[in-house]
């Protein structure tokens, strides 16, 4: 339930909302939200009792390995990579290739925003005019080298979990509109 709390809010779901979803109060929403918030944990912990947890920053590329070693480093208490595989397991992140998304520029921001600002009140009329194309790279030559990220559900596009693409390769575009059939084009970008 705190779990599913912490995630409600960051997508724009109001306390009500959280609290319904959840099946709680909504006092209850807020004081697990502000425990996140503020401590970055959710877990009800008796003082004293138990190995205390250590905390470090996070770093979403990080390896098991890397992250045990980072926690270890100047720290007399030893944390084994199978304790950290599953202290990371138990905090909710999961472990996934990073989203591949174009690398874009404030610039690109700001026009994105602008096209989408002049265009809002379009008529579906005014849409039935517009050629919509679409492109596909495939990458013949690229190496994935195997990288994951770290992330809690619903952040897959967090900028932690995104890694940009500008690599040369096969490119496949097409273009449709309301009244044709979709055409493509095939283009050797080597």
């Amino acid at each position: 339930m705190k779990g599913q709390i912490v995630m409600a809010r960051p997508l724009d779901q109001n306390i009500s909302k959280t609290a319904a979803l959840v099946g709680c109060s909504r006092s209850a929403v807020v004081s697990i939200y502000q425990k996140w918030s503020k401590e970055g944990t959710v877990v009800n912990r008796r003082q004293g009792h138990g190995r205390p947890r250590q905390r470090w920053q996070r770093n979403r590329r990080a390896t098991v390995a890397q992250t045990a070693e980072e926690v270890n480093a100047g720290s007399d208490r030893k944390v084994s990579e199978y304790t950290m595989h599953h202290s990371l397991l138990h905090m909710g992140p999961h472990s996934r290739r990073p989203v591949r998304v174009p690398v874009l520029t404030p610039v690109h921001h700001r026009k994105r925003q602008q096209w989408a600002r002049e265009h809002q009140n379009w008529t579906t009329e005014q849409w039935k005019k517009v050629a919509w194309s679409d492109e596909s790279r495939f990458l013949l030559h690229h190496v994935d080298g195997w990288v994951r990220v770290r992330g809690l559900p619903g952040e897959h596009m967090a900028p932690g979990c995104t890694m940009g693409r500008r690599r040369a390769g096969e490119l496949l575009w097409a273009m449709f509109c309301w009244e044709t059939f979709p055409c493509g084009c095939y283009f050797d970008t080597d």
